[in-house]
């Protein structure tokens, strides 16, 4: 891309890395890329391990600065410590980026709103899904996301389902630009993981495995019940939890009062340098996501697309975002989010069949090395940019 003019954007998100999670995965690797073209300003906050983060990252392109300060929650309560970021917006007005971009609803896309107002600055707004589901039962949080999303210069949906999501309250649909997570394969890829099986003990088992966040959206309880009602015709097997969060209590009582406490093992944290490692010590990566009742879903599911990326089958759950990460029936199975007999008739099928876990498997790596690449996505966004701010006469695609 030739730019006649370099654009000066501004990225506005709560937290960014190395804060985990899969929207701030998605953030750094767009904007990291974008910033070869147009220069990038980070406006987050302070998290743990940030020093480091930032030190090794920065570019003369690609800056970071903490100053703003997140809200605890949604409540009214929390309305007067808006009084601090709303003067950090102020401040970043007299900056006058070129575009503005606001990776969450509350309060960064607020701001976005009143800087467009008062300043002119254009804004792009981001949905990944959540921010319906979580507001949808809110009468004035779904009024403000509406009016966000109406605001906007242009709304960048994550998948297909925050693509309708957004067309359901009327966004244009000429504004609205599918921008799907991508995967490095450098990073994941087919690789032996025999170092690994000593450390949990394994021998010939076979290794189901869920990496995510232990919370209850992801399905892990779906999974323990799963195991627990699978017959005599499917192999000896081990299921690995890797990661960790408030409901592993509550899991670690399921697997026992099921009687599969010694199939279950809960690695922890997983640190990024072993995630690798860890999907292709797996047979099969199951994640039967479901929407909890309080709104809570899975916007896209990387884990499909990386665990795809080192060759080995998925099974997600037909909820929220997956139907883009998992092509059913291909690279893996989605199942009914409610009907944990779906889900035990696919992990059934795939346990006992091992060519068609190397089908699957195989299919899934094309699919991640051929179709997820960040850069098109990358360009597509600074094309955005460039069409919002007449920085160029191309038209984004």
């Amino acid at each position: 891309m030739t730019d006649q003019k370099r654009l000066h954007i501004a990225l506005l998100t709560d937290t960014f890395l190395p804060h985990a999670g899969g929207s701030r995965f998605y953030y750094y690797n767009l904007f990291r890329r974008v910033s070869a073209h147009q220069d990038v300003l980070v406006l987050t906050t302070k998290i743990p391990g940030w020093q480091d983060f930032d030190a090794r990252e920065q570019t003369a392109s690609f800056r970071i600065k903490r100053r703003f300060k997140p809200l605890r929650d949604l409540s009214y309560s929390q309305l007067p410590k808006l009084a601090g970021t709303m003067m950090r917006a102020l401040e970043l007005a007299m900056k006058r980026p070129d575009i503005l971009h606001c990776g969450d609803l509350y309060p960064p896309a607020l701001i976005g709103v009143m800087l467009k107002r008062v300043f002119g600055i254009p804004f792009v707004a981001y949905s990944h899904g959540e921010d319906f589901t979580l507001t949808s039962g809110r009468r004035y949080q779904s009024k403000v996301r509406n009016l966000i999303y109406r605001s906007a210069d242009a709304v960048v949906a994550n998948g297909t389902f925050a693509v309708e999501k957004l067309v359901e309250i009327g966004i244009s649909q000429k504004k609205i630009f599918k921008i799907t997570p991508g995967l490095d394969t450098k990073v994941f890829f087919p690789q032996s993981s025999d170092e690994l099986r000593p450390r949990y003990g394994l021998g010939s088992e076979l290794v189901v495995m869920t990496v995510a966040r232990v919370v209850p959206q992801k399905g892990h309880s779906r999974v323990i019940r799963a195991i627990a009602a699978l017959g005599d015709d499917v192999p000896p097997l081990k299921y690995i939890i890797a990661g960790r969060g408030a409901h592993e209590k509550a899991l670690r009582e399921l697997a026992e009062e099921l009687g599969v406490q010694d199939k279950v093992i809960f690695a922890g944290f997983i640190p990024e340098a072993e995630l690798n490692l860890h999907y292709n010590l797996a047979d099969v990566v199951v994640m039967p996501n479901l929407q909890t009742e309080g709104g809570d879903i899975e916007g896209f599911g990387m884990v499909f697309l990386e665990a795809n990326a080192a060759g080995k089958p998925v099974i997600g759950g037909r909820s929220g975002g997956t139907a883009d990460a998992v092509a059913d029936g291909v690279t893996g199975y989605l199942v009914d989010s409610e009907n944990d007999e779906d889900l035990i008739e696919k992990l059934r099928r795939l346990l006992t069949d091992r060519d068609l876990r190397n089908t699957m498997g195989a299919a899934g790596l094309r699919r991640a090395q051929t179709e997820f690449s960040w850069e098109p996505r990358a360009a597509l966004l600074s094309r955005i940019n460039s069409e919002i701010t007449g920085a160029n006469e191309s038209e984004p695609q």
